[in-house]
This record gives C-alpha cells, structure tokens and sequence, in this order.
C-alpha cells in the first residue's frame, strides 16, 4: 500500500522504526508491556501489508493491525485498532479503517470480521459508518467479563 494523506496525518504500513511508539501506545490502552511487544513484532512479521500507521508529523498517532485467515483467504480479522489519546476525534480513526479495508479487499478478501467491547458505543458507530454490522454477540469471548460483539462487513 502506498503513504496516503488524510488531512493532518498520514497513513502507511508499519516499519520497525515504529515499533517503540505502537508498543507504547498499545500497550497505554489495555496490555503490558512484553505482550505488546510480542504482538507487534508477530503482526509486523507474519502480516505486514496489514499492519498500518497513522503518523501525524512524527509521532505515531494511531495504527490498526490485521490478518487474513490462511485456510480462507476470502475472510480477514482486524485484531487491533488504536488512536492515541490527544489524537482521537480528527478522522485518524476512520481513515485507519478505510485503509485497512481498501488493502484487505485488493488482496480479495471479501468478509472483514472485528470484536468489539458492547460499551464501547464511539467504536461501534466508526465500524457501523464503514459498514460493519453486528453477527453476534459472544458472552466471555474473551473471558470472564469480556463480552464482544462480533462485526462484520461484507463486500
């Protein structure tokens, strides 16, 4: 995918030069230190062209992070989706989404899949604008606790 401009902000694929500032930032919101660590370096290394960043000057703003499934490649999972805190409500968010999709879709990928939290309504409106819908709700997907809706978006 090649560096798109959205307003303030551009969006590219990860590069290890990234990899203090999405940890950091991925590991602010929910997850520990090592494990986002871990995470970014399996993403970067087993799906890269859907490993996406939004820098805004220099500084990493936001990054979304995806696979295709191997046994249907016809259906991809976004598994992660961050906007730094001081960078939210400014489309960063939404353009993530759009990119990640647009790749996703060049790949022939025709099924999107993505959880998320029921409380988390800001969320659940950005995928419902980018044409998710909700498939499911999965009581303690996650644990005890951690019930997630399951979204889709078909092309």
């Amino acid at each position: 995918m090649p560096a798109t401009l959205a307003h303030e902000f551009l969006i590219r694929p990860y590069r290890d030069e990234d990899f203090t500032e999405v940890t950091g930032l991925e590991a602010a919101d929910v997850h520990e230190r090592y494990r986002s660590a871990v995470f970014v370096r399996q993403q970067a290394a087993l799906s890269p062209a859907t490993f996406l960043v939004a820098l805004s000057g220099t500084t990493v703003a936001g990054f979304t992070a995806g696979t295709i499934v191997q046994d249907n490649p016809g259906q991809a999972w976004i598994l992660r989706m961050m906007v730094r805190d001081g960078f939210r409500h400014r489309g960063i968010g939404t353009a993530l989404l759009r990119a990640i999709c647009g790749v996703l879709h060049e790949r022939s990928v025709r099924t999107i899949y993505l959880t998320v939290a029921p409380k988390n309504e800001t969320a659940i409106r950005l995928y419902r604008q980018v044409g998710f819908v909700q498939e499911s709700l999965q009581p303690s997907y996650f644990g005890e606790s951690e019930d997630r809706f399951v979204m889709k978006r078909t092309a």
